[in-house]
């Protein structure tokens, strides 16, 4: 009767040898799950910085292609001017086309003699 309650206990400690072997196996396991995550963490946030960095600089340039576009007066006071500003350009253009119109005209009334000049009979 001893060897086999001897057996029984044998059993036991041999099962649970196992088990403590599957349990600093699952134990491993979630120590470098662990240490993967940690590893993923630590790289999203310096990939969050660097879009960080990335967006302020993409900004800082669109402030400044912003201010090249604008007129120095929307700058200062920071109103919209650009309705004036632009009825100004075209006025401007208005008055280029004109003057064109004007040169075109005299240019008809005064025609240039096309008739060739030869050096040799002066």
């Amino acid at each position: 009767m001893k060897s086999t309650s001897n057996s029984g206990i044998l059993d036991i400690i041999e099962y649970q040898k196992e088990q403590i072997k599957d349990l600093q196996n699952t134990k491993d396991e979630q120590f470098k799950q662990l240490s993967n995550m940690q590893n993923l963490l630590d790289q999203q946030q310096r990939q969050a910085l660097q879009d960080k960095k990335v967006l302020e600089e993409y900004k800082s340039e669109i402030n400044e292609l912003k201010a090249l576009k604008m007129p120095q007066e929307d700058m200062k006071d920071g109103s919209s001017i650009r309705g004036e500003a632009q009825e100004e350009i075209e006025r401007q253009k208005a008055q280029l086309k004109l003057s064109e119109e004007e040169r075109n005209k005299a240019k008809e009334k005064d025609p240039v003699k096309t008739e060739s000049k030869k050096w040799w009979q002066l």
